[in-house]
Formats: C-alpha cells, sequence, structure tokens
C-alpha cells in the first residue's frame, strides 16, 4: 500500500519605505522557501503547471486575461501593463498556504493530510513612457513534491520488497513584460522568460524489513531555456454606466534543454552505475480569451478560457499520458472606490470566482480534473503605499477511481504590494 508522508530620485521619506519594503520581502522570501505539501500526480511529467497569476485576479479564480487594472501588476495578460498609472511604480509579493486531505484506496489514514506554505511570487513594474508599461519578476513555472512507500515487484517469482520514493524541485520563471497602448483603446504585450530549474526523484529498494539499503537510484534533469509569450487588449466605453474589455493570450511552443542524470548506488553507497543524457522537452502552444466588463467603474463580470495542446507528446510510461488541457473560470469583483482632488480612487474591494481546469495528464485511464471556488477581499491604503489582498480557495482535484487519489485542499493566499511615485526627473505625463 502506498503511504503519503507528511515532509514537514525620490525622497528620503520614499527611498526608506522603499528599502524596507524589499528588506521585508527577502525575510519573507527566507521564512517560506520550504515545501512539505505532498503532490501525488507532480510525479507525472515536468510536474504540476503553475499559472503564476498569485494577483488581484487570484480572488477571481485568475480570472483576468481581459482585466486591467492602474494599480497593481497585472501579470494574466502582457497587454494588461499599459493601464498602470504614469508616475508611479509598484512592488508586490505573494505568498500561499495550502491544506490537503487525501482519499482513496493508495492512502493509509496515518498519513492522509499534509500542509505547507510557499514563495509564488516577486515582481515589480512602472510606467517606462506614457503609453509604455513594463515590470520584471520571479516566480514557478512547474513544482514537483511527493513522498511514498510501496512493495515494489521484483520481476520474478512474485516476490516484492518494501520501496521508497521521494520526488522534489520544480522548474523557475524570471520575466520581463512589457506593453504598448495604442489610440487609447488597443494594447499588446510580450513577456520574455527565461526558464530553469531542476526536478530530482530518488528511490530506494530496502530489504525485508525496511531498515537495510538494497539499491537506490538518483534521478535528476536539469531544464532551461527561453519562453514567450504574447497578448492583446481592446478596452472601451459603451456608455456612461458600461466599460468593456477584451483579451487575447498566445504562448508558442517552447523547448527545453534537459540535462539528464541517473546514479545507482549500492548498499554501501557506492555508485554502480551513472548515465548521463542531454534533451530536449516540448511544451506545445498555449491560447487563451477573455472578456470584462464593468458596470458604473464599481462591478466587474469577467470570463476566461484557456486551451494548450499537450495531446501532441507522447509519455514513455504506461501509466500516464497526455491530453489537451483546458481551463474556464468566471469571477466578479465590486470595487468601493472614493473621489479625492477630483481623482476616483478605490479604497477596498471584494471578489469572487469559480473555476474548472482538466489538467495535461491522463493517469490509469482517467482525466485529472480540478475544480474549485475562490473569494478575495483587499484594502488599500490612504496614507501609506502598503496594500493587502487576502484569498481563500477550496478545490478538488483527481479522483478515487481506477486506484487512484482525490485531493481536497483549502487555501490561504496573501499579496503584498507597495506602490509609491516613480523619480521621473521633471519629466511630466499628461
Amino acid at each position: 500500500m502506498l503511504h503519503i508522508i507528511n515532509m514537514i530620485k525620490p525622497g528620503p521619506s520614499s527611498f526608506m519605505r522603499m528599502n524596507l519594503t524589499i528588506l521585508f520581502s527577502m525575510v519573507l522570501l527566507g521564512e517560506v522557501s520550504a515545501q512539505n505539501n505532498n503532490s501525488p500526480y507532480s510525479i507525472n511529467g515536468i510536474g504540476d503547471l503553475e499559472d503564476g497569476f498569485l494577483n488581484r485576479t487570484t480572488g477571481l479564480s485568475s480570472t483576468g486575461i481581459a482585466y486591467r487594472n492602474n494599480r497593481y501588476i497585472i501579470m494574466n495578460n502582457p497587454a494588461s501593463l499599459s493601464a498602470l498609472d504614469n508616475q508611479f511604480f509598484a512592488g508586490e509579493i505573494g505568498v500561499t498556504g495550502d491544506y490537503i486531505n487525501y482519499s482513496g484506496n493508495p492512502v493509509s489514514a496515518a498519513y492522509s493530510s499534509s500542509g505547507d506554505i510557499t514563495f509564488k511570487r516577486f515582481t515589480f513594474g512602472t510606467k517606462l513612457f506614457k503609453h509604455w508599461g513594463s515590470a520584471i519578476g520571479l516566480t514557478p513555472f512547474s513544482s514537483e513534491n511527493y513522498e511514498f512507500s510501496n512493495m515494489q515487484p521484483l520481476g520474478y517469482g512474485g516476490n516484492a520488497i518494501p520501496s521508497y520514493n521521494e520526488g522534489f524541485g520544480g522548474i523557475n520563471k524570471v520575466y520581463w513584460s512589457n506593453a504598448y497602448e495604442f489610440f487609447h483603446h488597443l494594447s499588446i504585450g510580450i513577456t520574455s522568460s527565461y526558464l530553469f530549474g531542476s526536478i530530482n526523484s530518488k528511490n530506494i529498494l530496502q530489504g525485508p524489513t525496511g531498515s537495510a539499503i538494497y539499491l537506490s537510484k538518483n534521478d535528476n534533469t536539469f531544464y532551461s531555456n527561453f519562453y514567450f509569450d504574447y497578448g492583446l487588449q481592446y478596452y472601451t466605453t459603451l456608455n456612461k454606466h458600461w466599460d468593456i474589455s477584451i483579451g487575447l493570450v498566445y504562448a508558442n511552443q517552447g523547448t527545453l534543454n534537459t540535462d539528464h542524470e541517473i546514479t545507482v548506488l549500492n548498499i554501501d553507497s557506492v555508485a554502480i552505475r551513472t548515465k548521463e543524457d542531454v534533451g530536449t522537452f516540448t511544451i506545445p502552444p498555449e491560447y487563451g480569451a477573455g472578456i470584462s466588463v464593468t458596470h458604473n467603474k464599481k462591478y466587474t463580470f469577467l470570463a476566461d478560457y484557456r486551451y494548450q495542446n499537450w495531446s501532441a507528446l507522447h509519455s514513455n510510461t504506461s501509466n500516464f499520458s497526455y491530453q489537451n488541457s483546458q481551463r474556464g473560470s468566471v469571477g466578479f469583483e465590486i470595487s468601493k472606490k472614493k473621489t479625492a482632488f477630483n481623482q476616483l480612487f478605490e479604497t477596498s474591494f471584494l471578489q469572487a470566482g469559480l473555476y474548472y481546469s482538466k489538467s495535461y495528464l491522463v493517469v490509469n485511464g482517467k482525466s485529472i480534473d480540478d475544480i474549485g471556488v475562490t473569494i478575495g477581499f483587499g484594502v488599500n491604503s490612504n496614507r501609506s503605499p502598503l496594500s493587502c489582498n487576502v484569498i481563500l480557495q477550496y478545490g478538488i482535484k483527481g479522483t478515487t477511481e481506477n486506484n487512484l487519489i482525490q485531493e481536497r485542499y483549502i487555501g490561504a493566499s496573501f499579496i503584498f504590494s507597495y506602490r509609491d511615485f516613480w523619480y521621473t526627473r521633471g519629466r511630466k505625463f499628461d
């Protein structure tokens, strides 16, 4: 039986606030670097794919292909960066905590849950010129984290011995995004990314009592290469009560260079076999479309759809295969605003969203689907450049059919944003 195991030149005041924020960010990153959540399905492919959208749209179930905001850095569509306010810069960090409960025949009662807290996003953005918005950042692209024990057949006589398995690591994404606005109604954007990271797995064959190590295999793959995705938004005012925005996104097929090394150790931890080879892993093209409709600058309704052509890839194992991934989501937002100095300022907002996704994996003949809901709340301080966004999430992933595992998860995400005037050397924007 498989057992899931818990792994356990602004003014001086502006400089001071910015330095304190950066210091806080660095401390926070150090505190949340460890993970202990088991993700059983991350054993396949390049792990669990991350959307990287821990931002203002997370409370909307990451529904944001057509979403535009003047205060927050929205990366669901790079074209949205042209909406940032002139003469301001913004910095954001995001952290997520999850609690997961597992069910299914392979799960033992003693190890049926896990939890962790992880860093998800770090980004800075500003308007370089009147119509040109730009942002740089770091976020996960995929992650692998699992640990289990089972009985592994020896291949003859029907005998089996205890086996311990674990996997960890993932692929990171460092990016530079730019957007340019045309005619006050059209924005185009591009995100240039560099993907890098390693995924490691370990298999240990143990003695009959589970104490002595007979043989172990370490499998390590390093991934790296550039990756590009593009976006477009068209936005306009229908009348004095209604605004609409339509968004499109596209990511061309990417190729990750791989450096794969396998090392087999005997009972004395002496390497008895080492194999290394280089190759590639293909990331298929992705398409997406979204719409956003706002009433009286207060109520916003959104919908998104994304599609990625994974079925063209072939798996080299018999227990899983690839399928085209799809994700649909809807969201609703209420924004509370007030007028000051003849301008409209947002003070707080409330969000809710619903999502359904079909992952790129088919395991034991079953699609690994994910469905869930989100709610979010945010406050923008009038006296401080800091703001905070809190999001709660509940979802169900996978199935208990065909000897598989179902995950029921609860998540809490926190996004901290810093926003202040950008030094422009006297240059003025309209």
